[in-house]
């Protein structure tokens, strides 16, 4: 029932059924002492007195009171009863109008007793007054009847002077001009003001062309305190119905309703499904009859269910406020709210099953989708606007305490997807009454996404704003001819989110499917001040030291951009990264222990290859650094499945890749005293420091499963015995020696073997060689150059000379040169002291 409906049934069932009820009982209260002191007096024997035609009038301060007239009237000598016949009554106004006619055949008159007692029918016409928003019109009708009268009839009115009580046990009947209702006894006391319908009562009526039926177990009219009640009452207007087990209508003096109290089992039935139950409902009214505020209390229960959609919710309370016309303009739901959007899936058609037809069903079967939605908060308001129709749609809904809003889609091909947004209060905005527009989150907000693919992607934050894009309604099409609107019920498309902005402390995580009996997924972390998502390019944006974090390492920027629908990432600005040797993970560079640290201006970073790229700016290379080792460039490329390390300039570009490795001598370099026995020459030598190589080259590329470096295009090798020139260089490493012990940096890598090739040059203090190939081990300090027959190796020294030969190995350790021949001809142009 709306709250026009409702305010309809008050003043008519207020106005109209209590002025009849008065009216009659006025008549049955008037009559009764009337009797007593206005028959002829001193009629004797049987009958005392018999008078034909009688009439009997009464007035005060020049007014006629009530005129009396019967055909007959006899007094009984036995028991002292009065009869009249054909008695007609009428009653006048203040201003001597007549205003009430009571009509009846036969009346007994007990003086003794004090009891009046109708024999027959009994009519009564009664000019009610025209209440405030009544439908009653001044002017009379064509009979020349005030459409405001009340025709009264009922039987066996009995009236006791004694106690004041008018009472009948007969079925009572009364009408208007558009209204008519009964009613089977009833009895009104004097004294107290009190009048009752003892059971059956009945009011219907007609409002604006709809069929109105109010029905009662049992009715009750306080006068003096101008209240109605109502026992298990209920309620039909048009398609909709209300019921309670006790109603009351409290009215003012003038006689318009200003409070409806209902008591029970409250329930209202609307159009399309529509239900709301609760324990009690109190309507509070304005001067016109027209409501201001309903308040219903004693858990609430709401339901709405058409062919679209199935709405539900529950509160403990709520309170709903009216506008002009009686519109719903806020309504609010409070304590353990809980409302439940569910769209319906559609119906599949079985498709036709004759020759050419496609069955249509199965074809659309694998397309449908349907979304639910639930609000849950410890208070709930909304603001309704009036709609096209004239009837209310919810505008805003601001949701406090706990809110969360969970959105469920569900999808034919794929497992369904969730979406729920929490905050301290959630705000939303919305079109048509039911597509959201916005939805604006405070206070300890959070939006968590579990998508088909069973990916969870959550964000927490101090505020949260989601913006939607409108909807294009669906309405069912038109028949040919048909002026019918479209369908109503027709379901409406959810609205899909166009942006969504947090802000405050911003957390966002993002952990992959877990596969049964597989290990843990990876979680990615990622936290900044702002978080901004666009629908349309699918990109998160990080600012407000933006910082991305998970097992493996960290980076953090001035701007980062992660894409949803690709997992890739973009960094800008002040880029810097760690990353962490984890259990079974291969290094990430080189074979130094420890973590890798990089700096960049900007970096990408490639989801599906999971590599990972730096860039650095003019003047400002990308640089990678692991313990003491260090490798700097325009570009540097990190992939982590494969354990590798690119490093070049863009593309086309020669700029340049510097390296630095620094290694520890091996025990017996580092205490050549120690080897002294084997060998007398070394006792004197000092203690080996760590070797450091600096490398210079256009490219780089380094696989861990091969501790293998290669160096690429004008490279250049300095250590502290020399540089060394070559086209291509391959730097081989030791593997890693164990932890390192606990407050000491992590040492760099070792380098075990370094092979250069095409157009190779090694200068040394002294003495040059060239060749097209040289190899350097680490562990006795040797060189190995050598050539081709037509360019064989050579060996230029200031002091010895030159010597050439199939290969030169040479000592930087003790400065030694040995020239192997082979089966070619030594040519020895300088002479070596040995």
């Amino acid at each position: 029932m709306t709250p026009a409906r409702l305010r309809l049934w008050i003043l008519i069932l207020g106005g109209a059924l209590v002025a009849a009820i008065a009216a009659f009982f006025i008549y049955g209260r008037w009559q009764g002492r009337r009797l007593g002191h206005d028959l002829p007096y001193g009629l004797g024997s049987a009958i005392k007195q018999s008078t034909e035609g009688f009439t009997h009038s009464e007035s005060r301060g020049g007014h006629t009171i009530y005129t009396l007239h019967a055909s007959k009237a006899v007094q009984f000598k036995s028991d002292g009863h009065a009869e009249l016949h054909d008695v007609s009554i009428t009653l006048y106004g203040t201003q001597g109008a007549p205003a009430n006619r009571i009509y009846g055949k036969d009346f007994d008159w007990d003086p003794v007793h004090g009891i009046a007692r109708a024999m027959g029918e009994v009519q009564i016409d009664f000019q009610g007054a025209a209440t405030s928003g009544s439908q009653a019109a001044k002017n009379p009708t064509d009979d020349g009847e005030n459409r405001s009268t009340v025709h009264v009839k009922t039987s066996g009115l009995v009236f006791n002077k004694q106690t004041g009580l008018a009472s009948t046990t007969e079925k009572i009947e009364f009408r208007l001009a558009e209204a008519a209702g009964s009613a089977t006894g009833a009895s009104f006391d004097s004294q107290s003001g009190v009048v009752i319908l003892t059971a059956d009562v009945a009011f219907n009526s007609s409002v604006n062309g709809n069929p109105l039926a109010v029905r009662a177990h049992h009715a009750q009219f306080d006068r003096n305190n101008r209240m109605l009640f109502l026992l298990r009452d209920v309620a039909d207007y048009s398609d909709s119905h209300s019921s309670s087990d006790q109603a009351t209508v409290s009215f003012r003096a003038d006689g318009s309703a200003y409070r409806v109290l209902a008591e029970g089992h409250v329930i209202l039935t609307g159009s399309d499904g529509q239900q709301i139950n609760s324990r009690t409902a109190r309507i509070d009214l304005g001067s016109k009859s027209v409501p201001e505020q309903a308040v219903m209390d004693g858990g609430l229960l709401y339901v709405a269910n058409n062919a679209a959609r199935l709405l539900h919710g529950s509160a403990s309370s709520g309170t709903l406020l009216f506008g002009p016309q009686s519109t719903v303009r806020h309504a609010q739901l409070r304590d353990a709210v809980s409302v439940v959007d569910e769209e319906k899936l559609p119906q599949v058609n079985a498709g036709k099953t004759n020759a050419g037809t496609i069955n249509a069903g199965k074809t659309r079967q694998n397309s449908q989708e349907s979304t639910t939605r639930q609000m849950q908060a410890t208070q709930v308001d909304i603001d309704f606007k009036t709609g096209p129709d004239r009837s209310p749609e919810a505008e805003h809904i601001v949701a406090a305490g706990g809110a969360r809003l969970n959105v469920h889609t569900i999808y034919t091909k794929t497992p369904p997807e969730d979406t729920t947004v929490t905050g301290d209060q959630l705000f939303a905005t919305l079109v048509n009454g039911e597509t959201l527009s916005s939805l604006r989150g405070t206070g300890h907000t959070s939006l968590v996404t579990v998508n088909p693919n069973g990916i969870t992607q959550s964000s927490k934050g101090d505020n949260l704003l989601l913006t939607f894009a409108p909807s294009h309604p669906t309405a069912k099409p038109e028949e040919k001819g048909s002026k019918a609107k479209p369908h109503a019920s027709a379901p409406q498309p959810a609205a899909q989110l166009q942006s969504a902005v947090q802000l405050g402390n911003v957390t966002l995580v993002q952990q992959g499917a877990a596969n049964p009996g597989g290990p843990t997924p990876p979680v990615t972390t990622a936290t900044a001040q702002r978080a901004a998502y666009d629908a349309a390019t699918q990109v998160v944006q990080l600012s407000g030291s933006p910082r991305l974090q998970e097992t493996s390492g960290e980076l953090s920027a001035n701007l980062i951009e992660v894409s949803r629908s690709s997992g890739n990432a973009d960094a800008t600005g002040g880029v810097k990264a760690t990353y962490h040797q984890t259990n079974g993970q291969q290094n990430m560079a080189f074979t130094a222990s420890g973590p890798v640290h990089v700096v960049a201006d900007h970096a990408h970073l490639e989801h599906a290859t999971d590599l990972t790229t730096f860039y650095g700016k003019a003047g400002e290379p990308a640089r990678l650094w692991q313990g003491s080792d260090s490798v700097a460039a325009p570009v540097l490329e990190l992939s982590r499945p494969h354990a590798t390390l690119s490093a070049h300039g863009p593309a086309g570009d020669a700029a340049t890749v510097n390296a630095v490795f620094t290694g520890s001598p091996s025990p017996s370099q580092a205490t050549p005293a120690a080897n002294s026995a084997t060998n007398p020459a070394r006792a004197n030598q000092p203690p080996r420091a760590p070797s450091v190589v600096r490398l210079q080259s256009r490219t780089l590329f380094y696989a861990e499963n091969d501790h293998k470096a290669v160096f690429a295009g004008a490279v250049v090798a300095q250590t502290s015995s020399g540089l060394l020139h070559a086209n291509f260089m391959d730097v081989y490493f030791a593997p890693a020696a164990g932890a390192q012990p606990p407050g000491k940096p992590p040492p760099g890598s070792q380098v075990s073997k370094i092979v250069a090739r095409g157009a190779v040059v090694l200068e040394q203090p002294g003495r040059k060689g060239t060749g097209d190939e040289l190899t350097y081990t680490s562990a006795d300090g040797k060189f190995l150059l050598t050539g081709t027959s037509a360019a064989p190796p050579r060996l230029t020294d200031q002091v010895r000379g030159t010597v050439t030969g199939n290969a030169l190995i040479f000592n930087d350790r003790d400065d030694s040169v040995v020239v192997s021949g082979g089966a070619s001809k030594v040519v020895t142009q300088t002479q070596v002291a040995k």
